[in-house]
């Protein structure tokens, strides 16, 4: 499932509203609470706080643990590590620090998490129950005081490393987590006492995108109340371009000005310039070529619903929390939903190329590594699943299929000369290895970037340039094919002093040459389906070609 928060997109003529990208950790969210603290005659938790401090050390000491009201606390409950650290004082002293903290529940929703996961629904009738009755005794006290600090630990915890594994997700995930050793017991015994409305703030990731995951997310709660629907814009059986007419194209525009990013100076149903402009820049927010024309695949876009809308950031949200705030000063990032590689050096971008990725068969697995070279006029190593499955049923009917292909057979270490006839071989019993001699026909092509790792994924040229026309381009058994590669050798090589005409001096040559790295470039392979890019602090979206968001998304439920 991709995503598309036209709620996000960039402007094209002025729009009815700006709005701003917060600092990150500075998105405000509404207080939940806004009634007088002063309830209660008295103050029913600070009247009960020996009992519950009582009650609390009795319970981790004896290692009975605690049945309260409405849960029951093992003595290995974190929330007793914590009571130790404090003394066993309790963290919600009075009714103002439980309005705080069931604040701080609720407001999980603008993390892309569920406050029900945190017993917000219960904590918050459990407490409005004894403010209508104006009176709250020990047992209710102590029950609420246990509560909120269970559920501050685990929101706390889910969202600084995350509500799920990513190696659920990603099975070849390998990247450095958040550190367990800077969220520790202390640190929240500190927060839980002076600081419970910095939580939010200390321990979300601080990726730089994510302030505008969040930015987004709240803007998409608002899109039904400007106007955008969930009705659906119908495909009418031909492209629209500018000059028509047509009731769809009045769908479009109030569709595009419902997210207070395009503006019209009339809502009507002609294709004028005004739309044409817009149709290109949302579709260029969506992850297709903005050609200015409305499609079958630009509506289907557009008629993303809110929920979709707002589970792609989630689910991207979550993503973010995987990963450690620490990032190297310079890394190639591929992302695989955009189809990009970009190098990034102190932050900034200085290189940017077009991709093409695994197919939903064969997905290019998410991990780090290093590039450590650079291998001109490649030879390429057929994996054995493409030669028995698909080139040794062509060598039975074909015997001299790899003479044709400039292929050639080795066993072991030696090359040997094909056998009259392989009608004698099968899936479980082929002792070759197929490679392919270098060339211009060469699968790889004319340049292939290694970086060591356990799946044989690696970057290479490709002769079948005419792919990355397509919007979609996830063609490969895996590795990453790149638009542009001796281009991109050039900008990786002349850091060490390779001139670009001593590149295409070797290329010429057509023989096998592999060049080292003398400073070893880190690789990180990701899958995010929005984020900002091009420095414009706008969100893009783009298609989940694996359908990784939906099992995200469905984790969160659980």
């Amino acid at each position: 499932m991709g995503g598309v928060s036209v709620a996000c997109s960039k402007k094209s003529t002025p729009a009815k509203t700006t709005a701003k990208v917060p600092d990150k950790g500075a998105v405000k969210v509404p207080d939940i609470i806004k009634d007088p603290v002063s309830v209660f005659t008295k103050d029913g938790f600070e009247s009960n706080k020996d009992f519950i401090i009582q009650k609390i050390q009795k319970a981790d000491t004896t290692g009975n643990g605690i049945v309260a009201r409405t849960s029951i606390y093992n003595y290995t409950s974190p929330v007793f590590k914590l009571y130790k650290k404090n003394a066993y004082q309790p963290f919600w002293t009075n009714q103002s620090r439980v309005e705080e903290a069931i604040n701080v529940l609720k407001a999980s929703q603008y993390e892309g998490l569920n406050p029900q996961d945190y017993n917000y629904k219960v904590i918050e009738s459990t407490y409005n129950t004894y403010k209508e009755d104006n009176k709250i005794d020990e047992e209710e006290a102590l029950d609420i005081e246990l509560m909120l600090t269970a559920s501050m630990y685990k929101y706390t915890n889910h969202l600084y490393f995350g509500k799920l594994d990513p190696v659920a997700i990603y099975p070849e995930w390998n990247y450095q987590r958040p550190s367990k050793d800077l969220i520790t017991d202390s640190l929240l015994v500190i927060y839980f006492n002076k600081n419970i409305d910095q939580i939010p703030v200390r321990f979300r990731p601080q990726i730089a995108f994510y302030a505008s995951l969040q930015t987004a997310l709240i803007n998409a709660d608002s899109l039904e109340a400007n106007g955008f629907t969930s009705k659906e814009i119908p495909y009418i059986g031909k492209k629209l371009v500018k000059g028509d007419t047509s009731f769809v194209i009045l769908e479009v525009k109030k569709r595009l000005q419902a997210t207070t990013e395009y503006s019209f100076n009339e809502l009507n149903n002609v294709f004028d310039e005004q739309l044409f402009q817009s149709v290109k820049i949302f579709q260029e927010h969506v992850g297709l070529h903005g050609t200015g024309v409305i499609d079958k695949t630009t509506l289907a876009k557009l008629n993303y619903t809110p929920a979709q809308i707002r589970n792609t950031i989630r689910a991207n949200m979550e993503r973010c929390r995987w990963f450690s705030n620490e990032l190297p000063n310079e890394y190639i990032l591929v992302n695989i939903p955009d189809y990009t590689l970009s190098h990034f050096k102190n932050g900034k971008v200085i290189y940017n190329e077009t991709v093409i990725v695994g197919k939903q068969l064969n997905q290019t697995p998410v991990f780090q590594a290093t590039i450590s070279n650079v291998e001109f006029n490649p030879y390429w190593t057929v994996p054995r699943s493409i030669a028995v499955k698909e080139i040794l049923p062509s060598l039975k009917k074909d015997p001299q299929y790899l003479e044709k292909h400039n292929m050639f057979l080795m066993e072991g270490d030696k090359e040997i000369a094909s056998p009259p006839s392989f009608a004698g071989y099968s899936d479980s019993y082929f002792p070759f290895t197929i490679k392919e001699k270098p060339g211009p026909k060469n699968s790889l092509g004319q340049v292939k970037f290694s970086f060591p790792n356990p799946y044989s994924i690696y970057m290479h040229d490709t002769p079948a340039k005419y792919l990355f026309d397509n919007d979609v381009r996830s063609y490969s058994h895996g590795c990453i094919r790149l638009h542009n590669p001796l281009k991109f050798a050039d900008h990786l090589l002349s850091q060490q002093g390779v001139t670009e005409k001593r590149i295409d001096e070797i290329v010429q040559s057509e023989k096998n040459y592999v060049m080292a790295l003398e400073t070893k470039m880190p690789i990180m392979i990701s899958y995010f389906t929005c984020y900002t890019k091009k420095g414009d602090n706008r969100l893009y979206f783009f298609y989940d070609v694996y359908d990784s968001d939906k099992k995200i998304i469905e984790g969160l439920k659980k």
